[in-house]
């Protein structure tokens, strides 16, 4: 990680502001919050003359919260991508006329050598429009800060990512939103409970630090710290001290040095549920019911599904018949005043996760599953607590993925590897394939891993529907790949790989991420393609291709002799053909290797993760743990759970594993790598 940088230093680094104006709903300068806690912040790039500053953070951080203080504070105003439809090339400028109430608003801004805007849900707004309207955005936004530090951007590390690898100056400030410390942590659940505990009190005070350290476990530095900083556990553990103190603290004892707080936080929210059934004790009893059996945590699970996630009411077999009309009438006022939700919204992503888990095998929930794992990574942390193994649609497993993408930070890896079989010939029969198999895993730089193996049926044979992210994914699939993006606009990458006879993509557009070689870090990266397509038939799309990404950052494979139209043929590279040669395999996974390893998320050396090495490459199975062997026999690599490093010894003789104009290759290094390329060859052959 980076520095530590406090929010007043953050203030510090912005420009003045006093950029008042005529407000509206969408771009105007926002109140103060009484509420605000002040994060801690990661330095992850700093430059003394900044032209734009960018502030990136998980799923459910505070981001938003953080930037309508800032504009509160420097009185800049806030412009909500998520409440502004009309995000184009056009839209800064019509802003600003409309908020300085002249024609030359813009001018005001890029001029003013204290003037700024903050710009929130810029991942909200890129999943909104087409490609060709973010592209034409984000460029007026560029122009915007080539002479002025004019801009601050809150979004997402991936979407920051992109803005960082095109953005056509190399002044840029980069800070992450952290994890809330030790101080921050009591500071915000005191917040919260307000006046229903004394906070001076030893009982609270106990019972909320043996809450926390059950949470914590017997693991120690940012791996604990960052799940037990994160603010939505920390407002569960404020709602549950709104209750008895006493009971709290000694049903938490024996949970300390717990190493699955996951489970703890689940165990934190099924008291919050115990703690609303005994509200409903004087009504059982009124209409003669046994109290132990209304309005049970289970039965809450599925009242909160049902108003909120579209499943089925509970059918309330417990309750005789004549009362369950009275009884469903009267439970009402309870469910909607239930502290899990927030009138027709969920009251924070931790509940919405934990009810999302808890009924996730409801077939009538799933198109309603992706939402709560944008919002946070906490759904596949539910999931992958209870599950090492799992069967999942389309739909199960692009919420999966979507909670996944949504742990990501700066400290964390995520990849999801998934695979039907090879793609046969064009010449070939489809396949018939009906599921695929493969894994989605989180890890983080302390070594923690968190990974579910999932078997995916497919709605429709020899066709998988790519539902959810197309980043952090290598897929293998037989027959027809299809993506039908919602908006408009398919977003491939960073990190893409589909490998399959053939793609059709539907849309207006299609947009291809970008990853910038080095953020915050030493990487020695050459820059590997971001998003790649081996397509054994053909690429069925009609969609424009927006923002002309650089060749070395997209390719599109085909088998020798054929011919992609525009505007695809720029990136249209010769497919490799299957080798009967064991040393030409060999070097082709020498240099996938290359191509693959990274630095950036990972301590110590560049590293790959296992299952995206396998996935992209021919060698497979046992024959590719033999390989691997073989490597960490030579001393080449080293394996650290899921992840293969190059060890510091090989790292200066680290080569690309693509063609680039001016990088060391593999011809460059062949000397040094012919001896593993037969180390490799003969693990094959055993």
């Amino acid at each position: 990680m980076g520095i530590a940088l406090s929010f007043d230093d953050l203030l510090e680094r912005l420009p003045e502001g006093n950029f008042t104006g005529h407000g509206s709903r969408a771009f105007r300068i926002s109140q103060p919050h009484e509420t605000f806690i002040p994060p801690n912040l990661d330095i992850l790039d700093s430059s003394p003359a900044p032209l734009i500053t960018l502030i990136s953070a998980r799923g459910a951080t505070g981001k938003s919260r953080l930037a309508e203080q800032v504009s509160a504070v420097k009185q800049a105003p806030l412009w909500l991508l998520d409440q502004d439809m009309a995000v184009s090339g056009d839209a800064l400028r019509a802003r600003l006329c409309d908020y300085t109430t002249t024609t030359d608003g813009l001018h005001r801004l890029t001029e003013s050598p204290t003037s700024f805007i903050l710009i929130d849900a810029l991942d909200e707004a890129r999943m909104r429009v087409s490609g060709a309207s973010w592209y034409e955005y984000i460029q007026t936004l560029f122009a915007a800060s080539e002479k002025r530090h004019s801009l601050v951007l809150f979004g997402r590390e991936r979407v920051l990512e992109d803005v960082w690898a095109n953005f056509p100056g190399n002044s840029a400030n980069w800070f992450e939103i952290s994890h809330f410390d030790a101080d921050q942590r009591a500071t915000y659940i005191d917040l919260y409970v307000g006046e229903a505990q004394s906070k001076e009190s030893d009982t609270y005070i106990e019972a909320r630090d043996t809450v926390l350290k059950a949470l914590s476990g017997a693991v120690e530095g940012n791996q604990a710290d960052s799940f037990i900083g994160y603010a939505p556990v920390l407002y569960a553990v404020a709602l549950l001290l709104e209750g008895n103190l006493l009971k709290i603290r000694n049903s938490f004892l024996p949970e300390v040095g717990n190493e699955r707080r996951i489970t703890v936080l689940g165990d934190i929210i099924e008291q919050l549920l115990k703690r609303e059934q005994e509200k409903t004790r004087k009504l059982a009893e009124q209409l003669g019911l046994a109290p132990s059996r209304a309005y049970t945590p289970g039965e809450q699970i599925d009242w909160l599904a049902h108003h909120l996630l579209n499943s089925k009411a509970p059918d309330l077999s417990w309750c005789p018949d004549p009362l369950k009309a009275e009884y469903r009438n009267k439970i009402r006022e309870f469910i909607d005043d239930h502290p899990f939700r927030s009138e027709n919204r969920w009251a924070n992503p931790v509940f919405s996760a934990y009810v999302a888990a808890e009924r996730f095998d409801r077939i009538e929930i799933r198109e309603d599953l992706q939402p709560v794992g944008l919002a946070t990574g906490l759904l596949f942390e539910f999931i992958s607590a209870k599950e090492d193994e799992l069967v999942v649609d389309e739909w199960q497993f692009a919420a999966l993925h979507a909670s996944l993408m949504a742990s990501e930070r700066h400290n964390v890896e995520v990849s999801v590897s998934i695979s039907g079989g090879e793609p046969p010939a064009a010449s070939d029969p489809p396949g018939d394939t009906l599921h695929m198999e493969g894994e989605l895993t989180l890890w983080e730089n302390s070594g923690s891993r968190n990974s579910i193996r999932v078997d995916v049926v497919l709605d429709k044979e020899g066709t998988v529907d790519l539902k959810g992210p197309l980043a952090s994914l290598s897929l293998t699939f037989p027959g027809l790949v299809t993506v039908n993006p919602s908006s408009g606009s398919a977003n491939f990458g960073p990190d893409c790989f589909i490998r399959c006879r053939d793609l059709r993509v539907s849309g207006d557009s299609v947009q291809v991420s970008l990853r910038p070689n080095v953020v915050g870090s030493d990487d020695l990266q050459d820059g590997s393609t971001s998003v790649t397509f081996e397509l054994t038939g053909g690429l069925l799309c009609n969609a424009q291709l927006a923002g002309n990404p650089p060749v070395d950052s997209f390719e599109v494979s085909i088998p020798p002799g054929r011919q992609i139209g525009y505007p695809w043929f720029p990136y249209q590279k010769t497919m490799e053909l299957p080798s009967a040669e064991p040393n030409e395999r060999a070097i082709r996974f020498v240099k996938m290797l290359m191509n693959l390893l990274r630095n950036h998320g990972h301590k110590g050396t560049p590293a790959v993760f296992d299952k995206k090495l396998e996935g992209r490459q021919s060698i497979k199975g046992g024959e590719f743990k033999r390989v691997i062997s073989a490597l960490q026999k030579a001393g080449v690599v080293s394996l650290d759970g899921p992840m293969i490093h190059l060890t510091s010894e090989w790292v200066p003789h680290r080569f690309s594993g693509k063609k680039r104009e001016g990088a060391t290759t593999f011809e460059d290094k062949r000397d040094v790598w012919m001896p593993i390329v037969d180390a490799v060859t003969e693990a094959m052959g055993r």
